[in-house]
C-alpha cells in the first residue's frame, strides 16, 4: 500500500487534494484549484481592506480590521509557501517512502512508526481544536434567523456577516450571498493552516524518528555490556553497525537543513504576522469585556486569542522535541562503553558524539528558533504590544 494513502497521511491528502496543495494529484487540477483559491482570498483580503475607503479613518477601524484581515494574510502565506515549494515538498515525501522502505529491522520500524503515529495525533489535536470552533464561528451569523423564529420581535434582527468587509452591495438584501463568500474563505484558510502545519509537524517527527533509530543503533552495536578484551569479529560488528549509524545520522541532518531553508523565510514572517495578530486580537478582547454594547462578541474572541496561543505553542514544541532529539543521541552515545573498544571505533564514536553536541535547531529568519523558551519570549512580546496599542488608545 503506498505510504501516502496509509492511515498516517490520508486525511492530509484528502483535505490538501481539495485545495490545490497535494503534490501528487494532476498538475492541471491543482492549478485549477490554486486559482480559484486564490481569487477567493484574494477577494477575501480586499474586501476586508474596503473599509478603509468607506469608512472615516479611526484607531479603532484599523484595530477592528486588522483584527480579521492579519488572519487571511496568514492564509494566504500558508498557502503560497506550500503551493510553491510543491517540488521540494514532494522530494521530502520521497525521501520519507525511501527511508520506510529501507528499514529492515523491526524495532527500528516501530520507532518510525511511533513518530508517524504521534504526528498523526497532532493532526487530531489540531482539527479537535480549529474545526469545531470553526463551525460554531460560522454558525454566529445564522443566530438573528433563529431567533426570529424562536422568540420573534416586530421586526427582524439585524444580520452581520463574521468579520467587517465592505462589497458595496445591500449588506442585508444579498446577505446570504456575501455569506456564503465569506464562509468559503474561512474554510479554506483554516484548511490550509491545518493540513499544511500538521504535515510540516509529520515531517520534523519523521527526523526525529531518525535520530531515535541512530541512538538505536548505537546501543544495539555495544549491546549490553562489553568485555575489556574483545574479538577481532567483535570489533568489525560495532564498526559496521556504528557506520550505518553514521548514514542514517548525515540523512537525518540533510534532511533537516532541506526542510528548515524551504520553510525559514516563511515562518520567519508567519512569526511576526502572528505577533501582530495575537496583540490586536488581545486588545479587542479587552475592548469586548469593557464596553457593554460588544460583551457578546467575547466569545469570539476569546476563542481567538486561544487559538494564537494554541497554535503558538504547538509549533514551538515541535521544534523543542527535534533539538531533543537530536541532542539525546549524545547522551545515548555517553552511556555506552566506547572506551573500551579500539582506537578506530572510538575516533568513529567520538565524530558521533561531535555531530551530536550540537542541537539540530530549527532557525527562522536566521534570528528565531523554535524553541518551548522561544513560545514564552512570543508570548510577552504579544503581551507588551498590547500593552502599546492599549496606551496609544488612551
Amino acid at each position: 500500500m503506498n505510504l501516502f494513502e496509509s492511515r498516517y497521511f490520508n486525511i492530509n491528502r484528502l483535505l490538501m487534494s481539495l485545495i490545490g496543495l497535494w503534490p501528487y494529484q494532476k498538475p492541471r487540477s491543482r492549478r485549477i484549484k490554486m486559482i480559484l483559491v486564490s481569487i477567493l482570498l484574494a477577494e477575501g483580503i480586499t474586501a476586508q481592506l474596503t473599509p478603509f475607503i468607506t469608512h472615516e479613518y479611526s484607531t479603532s477601524l484599523v484595530i477592528e480590521v486588522f483584527s480579521f484581515s492579519i488572519l487571511c494574510l496568514i492564509y494566504v502565506l500558508k498557502y503560497n509557501t506550500v503551493y510553491f515549494n510543491l517540488k521540494h515538498i514532494r522530494e521530502f515525501m520521497e525521501c520519507i517512502r525511501v527511508d520506510w522502505n529501507e528499514l529492515q529491522d523491526e524495532e527500528e520500524l516501530e520507532i518510525i512508526r511511533k513518530y508517524a503515529r504521534t504526528a498523526r495525533t497532532y493532526l487530531y489535536a489540531f482539527v479537535g481544536v480549529s474545526y469545531p470552533g470553526t463551525v460554531a464561528y460560522i454558525s454566529l451569523p445564522f443566530l438573528p434567523d433563529i431567533l426570529d423564529i424562536v422568540a420573534p420581535l416586530n421586526e427582524s434582527r439585524t444580520r452581520i456577516l463574521p468579520f467587517p468587509v465592505e462589497y458595496f452591495l445591500d449588506e442585508q438584501k444579498y446577505f446570504y450571498l456575501l455569506l456564503s463568500h465569506s464562509i468559503v474563505a474561512i474554510i479554506i484558510g483554516i484548511v490550509t493552516i491545518v493540513t499544511t502545519e500538521t504535515l510540516t509537524f509529520a515531517y520534523f517527527c519523521h527526523i526525529c524518528g531518525m535520530f531515535e533509530i541512530v541512538s538505536y543503533r548505537i546501543m544495539s552495536a555495544f549491546g549490553k555490556s562489553l568485555s575489556v578484551l574483545l574479538t577481532l569479529n567483535k570489533e568489525n560488528t560495532i564498526r559496521i553497525k556504528l557506520i550505518a549509524a553514521v548514514k542514517i545520522h548525515q540523512k537525518a541532518f540533510e534532511l533537516f537543513e532541506i526542510l528548515t531553508s524551504t520553510l525559514s523565510l516563511s515562518y520567519f514572517t508567519l512569526i511576526i504576522l502572528g505577533v501582530a495578530s495575537l496583540s490586536i486580537n488581545l486588545f479587542r478582547l479587552f475592548q469586548v469585556t469593557t464596553l457593554s454594547e460588544q460583551k457578546k462578541e467575547i466569545v469570539l474572541y476569546i476563542v481567538f486569542v486561544i487559538g494564537h496561543f494554541y497554535y503558538m505553542f504547538m509549533c514551538n514544541y515541535m521544534g523543542q522535541i527535534v533539538i531533543d532529539s537530536s541532542t539525546d543521541i549524545f547522551k545515548k552515545a555517553c552511556d555506552t562503553q566506547w572506551y573500551a573498544t579500539s582506537s578506530r571505533t572510538q575516533k568513529l564514536m567520538l565524530f558521533i558524539m561531535q555531530r551530536s553536541m550540537k542541537s539540530c535547531k530549527i532557525v527562522m529568519g536566521k534570528l528565531y528558533y523554535v524553541s518551548l523558551e522561544q513560545f514564552t519570549t512570543l508570548a510577552s512580546m504579544s503581551l507588551s504590544y498590547f500593552t502599546v496599542i492599549y496606551s496609544v488608545q488612551q
